[in-house]
């Protein structure tokens, strides 16, 4: 079944490129189908993150695997978010995007309009104290610690009866949304060619450099980073483990969303990587929430393509606090819509960056949220795979 689903995927996906171009009605008039189908993802999301976190608690089979799956996930996915924005610095700073005035003064930046780091920082923060609101509201930093607890109580009355009812509910909503997965490819048909529609081809051409250098990052990443690892810490063969995987990078590419691609990440973590129902309901949920290799990569070029077209020099010390501030940001903005641009926002103002170069980058955003997505997705999956082998 996955198998035709991700042709039907592919396909949907290749048929909008000339249905953009020949018939922009019918691609118009589908909108509303792939927004739709994103909205009952999305709204079916929090469900899955607590039901699947606090089953995978309650059902462990001894404490001290627990124990020690906690941490190692926390620390893995830690890790490998400032590993990726490192990658991403050491390479963007040998890049030279040359200073471009005529751009600067068409956006026409006022310094006055500058926020100082708390107030970047300020959106981000989740309020302990308000977590019943935010749980009602669908935060899933919020809804997993909410999870967490739940499972860990439920661990420690150990009932039972409460425990095969979680495992019901996880079983039946992850196959049940493998059934909804056949409306897919229509929606992949919408949201991909919609995005076609709406390009602004002149900045594209604009920020063709800087396009292809992010692309060129992410593939660099995923094929040396993720491929090193897989071939060393897991000896295993890469192009085996891309063969397992690519349906759930390829829809993380088409929606843009980690969190929508959940479901589809834990199918391919149990029936394609043989992961442990326990260790993937626990660890791709959480990686959904706080990792995020992609989007720190696209953070610190963004910084250093900024700083670069506006004549901004960056110091050591600077580099460092766009590596901590992309760290901390993208932990920290779980569940904030238009997550890059608010993170995107702590990391420019934190080295004195106008927040209004963000819309020098804006137009292209959106196509690059495809790959830093999918990078987020792959991440997820691989860091599960280690916590599967060493737990």
């Amino acid at each position: 079944m996955e198998k035709k689903i991700s042709l039907f995927m592919l396909i949907g996906f290749l048929f909008a490129i000339p249905c953009s171009f020949f018939f922009p009605s019918i691609i118009v008039e589908s909108e509303f189908f792939g927004k739709l189908f994103l909205d009952i993802l999305k709204f079916i999301v929090p469900f899955v993150i607590f039901i699947s976190i606090s089953f995978s608690i309650a059902s462990f089979s001894t404490n001290t695997k627990l124990k020690k799956m906690v941490p190692m996930t926390l620390i893995l996915y830690v890790l490998s978010t400032t590993l990726a924005i490192t990658f991403s610095l050491l390479i963007s700073s040998q890049i030279n995007f040359p200073v471009n005035p005529d751009l600067v003064s068409e956006l026409n930046f006022d310094s006055s309009n500058k926020l100082n780091i708390q107030e970047s920082i300020e959106p981000l923060g989740l309020d302990l104290l308000n977590l019943p609101r935010l749980i009602i509201d669908g935060n899933p930093l919020a809804i997993m610690i909410f999870a967490i607890c739940c499972g860990i109580l439920i661990k420690l009355v150990n009932n039972k009866k409460t425990i095969e009812v979680l495992s019901f509910l996880n079983d039946s909503i992850l196959s049940s949304i493998m059934y909804f997965m056949w409306l897919a490819p229509i929606a992949i048909f919408s949201l991909f060619g919609n995005l076609l529609i709406g390009m602004d081809y002149k900045i594209i051409f604009l920020l063709l450099k800087f396009s292809l250098t992010a692309i060129t990052i992410f593939i660099s990443y995923f094929l040396f980073c993720y491929g090193s690892i897989v071939l060393f810490v897991l000896k295993e063969n890469f192009y085996e483990f891309i063969k397992r995987i690519k349906n759930a990078l390829f829809f993380a590419f088409v929606s843009s969303s980690s969190a929508a691609t959940i479901p589809l990440t834990l199918k391919t973590a149990e029936s394609n990587l043989n992961i442990n129902k326990q260790i993937s309901n626990f660890v791709i949920p959480i990686g959904a929430t706080v990792n995020m290799d992609g989007s720190a990569i696209y953070l610190g070029l963004s910084a250093v393509f900024i700083s670069n077209i506006i004549g901004l020099n960056l110091s050591y010390n600077e580099y460092l606090l766009i590596l901590v501030t992309a760290t901390i940001g993208s932990i920290g903005a779980a569940g904030v819509p238009s997550v890059a641009l608010v993170m995107m926002t702590v990391v420019f103002t934190s080295v004195g960056i106008p927040i209004e170069a963000i819309s020098i980058i804006i137009g292209v955003d959106r196509i690059l949220d495809m790959f830093r997505t999918s990078l987020n997705v792959a991440g997820d999956l691989l860091i599960t795979k280690i916590v599967n082998k060493f737990v």
